[in-house]
């Protein structure tokens, strides 16, 4: 897998969603159009390349790396849907198309989220693991990570900061919670599935890695929303500012955005040299962080 490149990996996980997709049953074809619709329709597929990137890392087998990255994948769509919804932050772009429920109406929209987030638990069923005690850790882990104690919580916490100033402290809470927590997700499932699954030290510092990836991941989303156009974006720009939400540049200008940005760079790359210090080989790695950090869209 070390010399799969990122183009590469992304078509891999594509055809491995498309095919799993494709093998399920409804009786609603438009559902599943819905569904397909909304996972498979481009995107950076940041998260699901983080998978793969720790389990190169951690000699996890590649097509259990596809399990991972399609439930995470599959959250990460359905909080898209969701989030878009007029109920929520009211978008009619996402990727550069018409937002699920403009495509499909709300109701679709809401059940295709509601599906893609059973899916998400029910591909993990396939992982082929006998350790059960650790296989039930993986399933509470992205529950954790997904839910009230993660990415919905934040979600909640952002549309309760909407119309009011948010203090920096406030502002990352949100974040750690709405898109730290996935990232977290994409580092310690694979890390589970390897032989030092049970060495807390490794997943205390792969965890707060992912979140200050994380951090970094939403203060250069909110660089760009101001910086760059809805065409390069692929969504709204400028939404953020237009909804009365707090975001970094809001709270600490252009140019402390980009401060607090290296401030968290320095964070990764302290806890990159922690692990080389346990002897692995994060070049991969930090390619991958590269691109997160100089990304224009």
């Amino acid at each position: 897998m070390a010399n799969i490149s990122q183009t590469s990996i992304i078509k891999d996980f594509e055809q491995f969603s498309d095919s799993y997709l494709n093998s399920i049953q409804s009786p609603s074809n438009k559902l599943i159009e819905a569904v397909k619709y909304s996972l498979l329709n481009g995107g950076k597929r940041i998260r699901a390349q983080f998978v793969y990137t720790i389990g190169e890392m951690f000699k996890i087998n590649y097509f259990e790396c596809h399990k991972l990255a399609f439930a995470i994948e599959s959250i990460h769509a359905y909080s898209l849907i969701h989030d878009d919804l007029p109920a929520m932050d009211n978008d009619s772009l996402r990727r550069g198309k018409p937002t699920s429920h403009i495509k499909f109406g709300e109701a679709t929209a809401i059940l295709a989220g509601d599906a893609l987030q059973t899916l998400a638990f029910e591909i993990l069923q396939n992982l082929e693991t006998s350790d059960i005690k650790n296989f039930k850790k993986i399933n509470k882990y992205l529950a954790n990570c997904s839910g009230i104690q993660g990415m919905v919580s934040g979600q909640q916490l952002d549309i309760e900061g909407e119309d009011k100033p948010l203090a920096l402290n406030e502002l990352n809470t949100i974040h750690t919670n709405k898109t730290a927590k996935m990232f977290c997700a994409s580092f310690i499932l694979p890390f589970l599935l390897s032989s030092k699954k049970n060495d807390a030290d490794i997943e205390i510092i792969l965890s707060s890695l992912a979140i200050s990836i994380g951090l970094c991941f939403q203060i250069k989303d909110d660089i760009l929303d101001v910086t760059e156009n809805s065409k390069t974006l692929g969504k709204t720009a400028n939404k953020d500012a237009s909804s009365q939400k707090s975001t970094y540049v809001s709270i600490l200008g252009l140019n402390g955005a980009r401060e607090a940005l290296i401030k968290e760079l320095e964070s990764i790359n302290k806890y990159t040299s922690m692990l080389k210090e346990l002897g692995f080989n994060c070049l991969n790695l930090e390619k991958l962080i590269k691109i997160v950090i100089d990304r224009n869209y």
